[in-house]
């Protein structure tokens, strides 16, 4: 309850604060976790002398099932009331002239409806803006940088925050129409009013939120020997500097074992079979990793990094020869995978609408 009544009132509405930083000793036994560290290791984005970034956790599927199912039902049911306006027409005696630009009204109208959201899409791939917020954790400087923007103002820019770490009151927030939902949120609140000034979402509801503190409560206050980093799972990919979003997309399949992270051109058929079915969903979360915002080249968070980028105490295994060719784009197994993966997707897109309306 102490956390509880350490502000006045804003900070009291939060489900199930935990410990602070720096006031006990971190629970090492949460980091024995094999799977939730495995998990982490795939996530983390950087890790050096003096900063940590997670690629920040994207319900890519429930967009991607969301899209497919607007495109399936709003395609058919067009259709079927277009062939029943269609038949009408003929038996009402309508001219000839009068169905050719119903037609026509009719078609620009599904495109409009129909494609927007798929065009909306293309210009995303093509503008990379940022969807999501991305966390640095300033080790050295003991602070917290982030972009931040509201959901409703989307046109607005995304503004630089900047918190102190030691401020941070993590807490474990449960959805109320799902018990089982338990990311790990950070508030910063005002002393004198209690109100929460910052609300950090992390949002990734693949780990234990526990766990995901330890690892950050590690990295921000202990020395680099106790952050248990594995190269093995953690590898320095330039994803938000890339200029291919095939290479990105790649990312997906090597964090499941499916590709080998050297991009040497092994266990093809798994990403063939599953990349050509939801190849759009793959390079909507490529799109994601691509277009994330660093914060460090911010002219006010660059002034409080020191490191220079070499002698990284921490275990990141360096990016291949074949993999820096795949994130300049001049990697042709990647590439002619790809294309080959879409071609196909997209057959078997047509194929569904033909054998529906035969």
């Amino acid at each position: 309850m102490q956390l509880r009544n350490d502000f006045a009132t804003h900070i009291s509405e939060l489900n199930n604060p935990i410990e602070r930083p720096y006031t006990t000793s971190i629970d090492k036994s949460l980091l024995e976790s094999t799977e939730d560290i495995e998990h982490l290791n795939k996530e983390i984005h950087d890790v050096n002398p003096d900063y940590l970034t997670f690629l920040p956790a994207y319900f890519w599927v429930f967009y991607f099932v969301i899209g497919w199912v607007y495109f399936s039902s709003h395609f058919f049911v067009a259709t079927f009331i277009g062939d029943i306006f269609y038949k009408d027409m003929f038996e009402g005696g309508m001219s000839l002239g009068g169905i050719f630009y119903f037609r026509v009204f009719f078609l620009v109208a599904l495109f409009i409806v129909a494609c927007t959201p798929l065009i909306l899409l293309l210009y995303q791939f093509i503008r990379k803006y940022p969807i999501r917020t991305q966390y640095y954790f300033l080790k050295q400087q003991q602070k917290i940088a982030y972009y931040y923007r509201p959901l409703w103002k989307f046109r607005q820019p995304y503004e630089l925050k900047v918190v102190d770490y030691k401020d941070v009151i993590p807490d474990l927030h449960q959805d109320p129409y799902n018990r089982a939902y338990t990311p790990l949120n950070l508030y910063v609140a005002d002393p004198e009013t209690g109100d929460i000034t910052h609300h950090l979402k992390l949002e990734d509801y693949r780990v234990n939120p526990r766990v995901q503190w330890a690892f950050i409560r590690t990295y921000m206050e202990s020395p680099a020997n106790d952050l248990p980093i594995d190269s093995q799972f953690c590898e320095a990919y330039p994803v938000d500097t890339s200029k291919s979003l095939f290479a990105c997309a790649d990312i997906i399949y090597r964090k499941s074992g499916i590709l080998p992270s050297n991009h040497s051109g092994g266990d093809q058929i798994m990403v063939f079979i599953i990349g050509s079915i939801i190849a759009l969903g793959n390079l909507f979360q490529a799109n994601h990793y691509q277009c994330t915002k660093r914060a460090i080249l911010h002219p006010d968070v660059q002034k409080l990094l020191t490191w220079d980028g070499q002698d990284n105490p921490y275990p990141i295994q360096p990016i291949t020869d074949e993999a820096k060719l795949a994130f300049e784009g001049r990697n042709w197994e990647v590439n002619v995978r790809w294309v080959c993966i879409i071609l196909i997707n997209i057959g078997l897109f047509v194929w569904a609408v033909v054998a529906y309306n035969s």
